[in-house]
């Protein structure tokens, strides 16, 4: 693959960019006690889900992806978490940033 066709995968960044599988594994917790320890830290809202589904997939699958970007300069960024890659990718490449 090359690097143009790479890039087409993901959203346009202008800062770093960071794609992430499992990171509550780190944490030896499942997906559920992963969200819920960012709940009880005011961190819930860090990430924006893909849809609840995607959510509810994640929970019941233990498996997440999670995408952060720059997406208009490296001060700002955006998170968005999905069960699946290619809706991650899908919803990322497609999402409206404000700014």
């Amino acid at each position: 693959m090359t690097a143009a066709e790479m890039n087409s995968l993901f959203p346009a960044h202008q800062g770093t960019m960071s794609l992430i599988h499992n990171d509550h594994k780190n944490e030896e917790q499942t997906v559920r006690e992963w969200l819920e320890s960012m709940d009880s830290d005011g961190q819930s809202d860090f990430y924006e889900w893909v849809s609840d589904e995607q959510k509810q997939k994640a929970i019941a699958t233990d498996t997440m992806w999670t995408l952060q970007w720059s997406p208009n300069d490296p001060e700002s960024y955006y998170a968005m978490a999905a069960a699946d890659l290619d809706a991650l990718l899908n919803a990322a490449r497609s999402a409206e940033i404000e700014g």
